[in-house]
């Protein structure tokens, strides 16, 4: 059964033993952001920070840790993930209007810099950043409702930045900007703090005819609820935590640095801005945070990307095994295992992989192999492959906007691995352990670690 909201998600990974609360003061500027780096590289669970140095409000990050979380907030089991996930996408669920949203609550004087404890992530950020706000604009062509997950930068008490990287803002900020012109306001309403499934909605590729919630609520299992914005009547998540209402401003000013999932700082010439004109939240509200290099931007970018082509790789590669992402390559590399095959069918499967939009990198590898074990998979490409007669280059492909090589051009080459060792593998197999013995040191193990 699906989350009603963000506070029941945090119930639920309480409860489940997957959210750790931090009573020790740390400041939104910088501290935080280390420690959920470095707490990430450790374990896989939810935070909640009740200490936030100046500010009343708690964060909380690390929602969507793995994929434990999206599986709960669909009512399936993980191994069922994906393909419930592929199944509920063609079964949209329009939002349902309410008039009594715990969102309009309370009304706040337009002030984010003194409510939000937005984190300044790294180093050298420009400034604190949203990195979970939802953007909710009308298309001044269709009408549609088009929404978005997309960096967020405070520049004033009134005013936060909109960093479009991809469609449709992107497409749509020249005829946002003519209507602004032309005297024809444009409002803006961007929510805040949401459970799994509306989270995992903002960040879909958008469907024509249909609001991303629609989609987000086929997703999730039952419709989401929204709610009149009162200064801008944009539908927003009822249940969200924050609502941020204003008008557009463009052609904004210069953005960043902040640093995005992709490891680097990256800054933007212009963004446009969005002047803000009124503040709600819930009663005791809470700020989710995400933090972009973290495991949240993975577990929500990989489901999406996974379920996009599994269907097609199995129908048309029966050979195919397991499918997995590479931590931290903002799902760019790929591996996958697969069955004994010909090596043409293997070739075959690496160029159609290489012709995915976000794919920069994918590796083939026997099904003696997990994918998501990087360390076999590397063994495989440095035991099993040869350079010369193993890897595939394609060039002049639509790069990704924040990869940082292919940059101004948007253009990018990539690479296929065939790591199999099918045509060429000479030895009398891989190194493995007697079972008996296997079981027995997972017990003793398990025994002197439990409680650590």
């Amino acid at each position: 059964m699906a989350f009603a909201d963000l506070r029941a998600a945090l119930a639920w990974l309480e409860e489940a033993g997957r959210l750790t609360v931090v009573g020790e003061p740390l400041s939104p500027r910088h501290e935080i952001g280390a420690f959920l780096a470095l707490a990430s590289r450790r374990e896989r669970r939810a935070y909640r920070f009740d200490a936030v140095a100046g500010y009343a409000v708690p964060v909380v990050a690390n929602v969507v840790h793995d994929r434990a979380v999206l599986a709960a907030a669909m009512g399936v089991e993980v191994d069922d993930l994906v393909t419930a996930y592929q199944a509920r996408l063609g079964s949209p669920l329009a939002p349902v209007l309410v008039s009594d949203a715990p969102l309009l609550q309370h009304s706040a004087p337009v002030d984010v810099e003194r409510l939000l404890p937005a984190l300044t992530h790294y180093e050298r950020d420009s400034g604190p950043f949203v990195t979970s706000g939802m953007v909710t604009m009308r298309n001044p062509a269709t009408g549609a409702l088009e929404r978005t997950l997309c960096r967020l930068e405070l520049r004033g008490p009134d005013a936060l930045g909109m960093g479009f990287l991809t469609a449709p803002f992107v497409d749509l900020l020249p005829t946002l900007a003519q209507q602004v012109s032309a005297g024809q306001p444009q409002p803006v309403a961007i929510t805040m703090g949401f459970e799994p499934g509306v989270l995992l909605s903002s960040a879909l590729a958008p469907q024509a005819g249909f609001d991303k919630l629609a989609v987000g609520g086929g997703v999730r299992g039952a419709p989401v609820e929204v709610v009149e914005g009162p200064l801008t009547g944009l539908a927003v998540p009822a249940r969200a935590e924050f609502l941020v209402e204003g008008v557009l401003e463009v052609p904004g000013q210069f953005d960043g640095p902040m640093g995005e999932s992709n490891g680097y700082y990256q800054s933007t010439p212009v963004t446009p801005t969005c002047r803000i004109g009124a503040v709600h939240h819930r009663a005791d509200p809470i700020y989710q945070a995400l933090l972009p290099t973290g495991p949240e931007s993975d577990t929500l970018l990989v489901l999406v990307i996974e379920a996009a082509i599994a269907t097609t790789i199995r129908t048309r590669f029966p050979f195919v095994r397991r499918v997995a992402f590479s931590p931290g390559s903002f799902g760019a590399a790929l591996v996958v295992s697969v069955a004994r095959a010909e090596p043409d069918s293997v070739r075959e499967l690496l160029r159609e992989l290489l012709e995915l939009n976000r794919t920069k990198k994918v590796v083939v590898v026997a099904d003696d192999v997990d994918p998501a074990d990087l360390v076999r998979v590397e063994w495989s490409i440095v035991t099993r492959s040869q350079p010369d007669r193993d890897v595939v280059v394609v060039s002049g492909k639509p790069g990704h906007p924040i990869d940082p090589t292919c940059l101004p051009e948007r253009i990018t080459a990539r690479i296929g691995i065939d790591a199999t060792g099918f045509d060429h593998f000479q030895c009398e197999g891989p190194v493995t352990f007697a079972p008996a013995a296997w079981a027995r040191a997972q017990d003793v193990f398990t025994h002197i670690t439990k409680g650590r």
